[in-house]
């Protein structure tokens, strides 16, 4: 197979190292193979050399510059390592708004913990502290966990409507972020209608962090990302210090694959609980239609999608980030697929990693 900017692992026993070729034929380190996960060849994993081929030859063929990374975990090991335009397995890339499942998976271990009640929390009395708010009524205190988890809320806010109140654009331009989405109007009942925005999520960041007194970050770096090995991440921060929990979060390719190795092994890494199984469950249940092309529906800030390739149905649930950026499970073929695009607020980038599946579901031996 050809080998372009790409890594392929081979089966590690006892190995304490490991390389792979660039086209300028350069030895690039395998560093930090001891980050959790285990390896097997493309062959093994049932992946057909010649379908890879077509894989990288069609992201080497793209005109643009922007896409990153394509990794491949089968039966929770790496089978396939793909890094293109400089990037490498350090490098650390933003995945936008695939940022959204991870929020969730904090709301779901805080919990777990008993830092939140349940879904049914009502939002605004939790956080009367910040009280009195605008455009206050029966509907808006009416908001739930859940509401906000759904993108149900019923807040006026819509990312695809600029000229919506709470768009994030808007929000991004406020100093006061929480309170810009507190005060936020109301359009409809809180569970009656799904609206894209991204303000719903950073009042889940915000729950997070009230409860636990520390940023969504901290919290995260010690009940998720260190039990998954995740030691190097970067994640942006609004005006105020609080957590963006909507996205900006920066990590390698690796361990947005172990991020979705967690939730096809119902939120377990290596033995151990991360994320207790039931929300994982309910998490990747459809509550609501999506109305984008490629989007069934959505549940706790996961979305879920059906793919036909070849006669072949695929059903997954998946993270989705600004410019590609994907995290795909699929729990029937045992695989998680993670894709890094630079391709922001493009008309591509999307398209594309939906391809990139494509083509790596088509590599996959009947």
């Amino acid at each position: 197979m050809k080998k372009y900017l790409l890594f392929f692992i081979l089966a590690l026993v006892a190995a304490s190292c490991s390389s792979a070729q660039r086209t300028d034929g350069e030895s690039i380190a395998q560093s930090r193979i001891n980050d959790g996960w285990q390896t097997l060849t493309p062959e093994a994993a049932g992946l057909n050399d010649e379908k890879l081929s077509e894989l990288t030859d069609f992201i080497h063929a793209d005109p643009h510059s922007d896409f990153r990374s394509v990794v491949i975990a089968k039966d929770g090991k790496i089978a396939f390592e793909g890094y293109f335009n400089g990037h490498d397995p350090e490098s650390l890339h933003d995945i936008r708004s695939a940022t959204k499942s991870i929020t969730s998976m904090m709301v779901g271990i805080a919990i777990e913990d008993g830092l939140i009640a349940d879904v049914k929390e009502p939002v605004f009395s939790t956080l009367s502290a910040y009280a009195p708010f605008a455009n206050d009524g029966p509907r808006k205190q009416a908001i739930t966990v859940e509401n906000l988890l759904t993108m149900a809320s019923g807040l006026h806010a819509d990312d695809d409507n600029s000229d919506s109140p709470g768009n994030e654009d808007f929000l991004w331009e406020s100093d006061d972020w929480v309170r810009f989405s507190l005060d936020l109007p109301m359009a409809d009942e809180p569970g009656s209608r799904w609206s894209y925005a991204s303000v719903n999520t950073f009042l889940l960041g915000v729950l997070v962090e009230e409860a636990s007194m520390e940023s969504l970050s901290s919290h995260a770096k010690k009940h998720l990302f260190a039990p998954l090995g995740i030691t190097n991440f970067d994640w942006r921060s609004e005006p105020s210090g609080r957590t963006v929990a909507q996205g900006n979060l920066a990590i390698r390719a690796r361990d947005m694959l172990k991020l979705g190795q967690l939730y096809l092994d119902g939120g377990r890494w290596n033995g151990i609980q991360v994320v207790p199984e039931t929300w994982v469950q309910t998490s990747i249940v459809g509550r609501f239609d999506v109305p984008w092309d490629d989007y069934d529906a959505y549940g706790y800030g996961w979305y879920l999608h059906t793919l036909n390739i070849e006669g072949r149905e695929f059903q997954y649930f998946f993270a989705s980030g600004n410019g590609g950026n994907k995290i795909y499970v699929l729990p029937k073929e045992r695989m998680v697929v993670a894709v890094q695009s630079a391709a922001y607020n493009t008309n591509y980038g999307q398209r594309r990693s939906l391809e990139v599946l494509r083509k790596v579901l088509a590599a996959l031996v009947a």
